[in-house]
């Protein structure tokens, strides 16, 4: 117990070090930027660079997100991350591995939205991008509005919308939808 408490106290004490580096050598570019901008800064409680966090379940691994930098609001119990990337586990193995530009996770809820730049790719080898998509956690469901384009397997969709239910493996492009289907490569030979 007395390593485990250690083991904390010298991991808290190295990030706020790292913390205090990062804020003194970007203090003169966060000013310039906020007096350039005239928009006034919210302080974040706490603030990380290369952060990861991952959520398990009686010892199966639910979703590990890493992210470049991380500010954690704690009176609105969220959390704003840059350059991230989630893997999303379910039962069967299959891994979806989801990367934005920039998201919100709730801490309580666990519910994240991403934002811009967006690639789902799933290990059986499908490919989704978007712009915007939100994941439900106690749902386990992936939604956008947005315009979406999904590829693989020698399909390519496009449409605006998408329901994903990651439970039940369904997925649902809501309207607009469009299909080309390519010649599929016979494994005959």
């Amino acid at each position: 117990m007395k390593k485990l408490r250690y083991a904390v106290f010298l991991g808290v004490l190295v990030l706020a070090i790292g913390l205090s580096a990062l804020v003194y050598m970007n203090w003169k570019k966060i000013s310039l930027l906020e007096r350039a901008v005239g928009i006034p800064r919210i302080k974040a409680d706490l603030a990380a660079g290369n952060v990861f966090l991952a959520e398990e379940k009686e010892g199966n691994v639910l979703w590990e997100l890493k992210a470049r930098m991380a500010e954690s609001f704690r009176k609105d119990n969220r959390t704003l991350l840059r350059d991230l990337k989630v893997k999303l586990y379910d039962q069967g193995g299959r891994v979806l591995t989801l990367t934005g530009d920039r998201g919100r996770i709730n801490e309580q809820t666990r519910d994240m939205q991403i934002e811009g730049g967006i690639v789902v790719t799933s290990s059986d080898g499908l490919c989704l991008k978007t712009q915007s998509l939100q994941y439900n956690h106690s749902q386990r469901e992936i939604t956008t509005d947005d315009p979406v384009e999904i590829d693989g397997r020698g399909v390519q969709t496009t449409g605006v919308g998408l329901r994903l239910d990651l439970a039940n493996e369904r997925i649902s492009i809501l309207r607009d939808v469009k299909t080309f289907i390519r010649e599929i490569p016979s494994d005959k030979g």
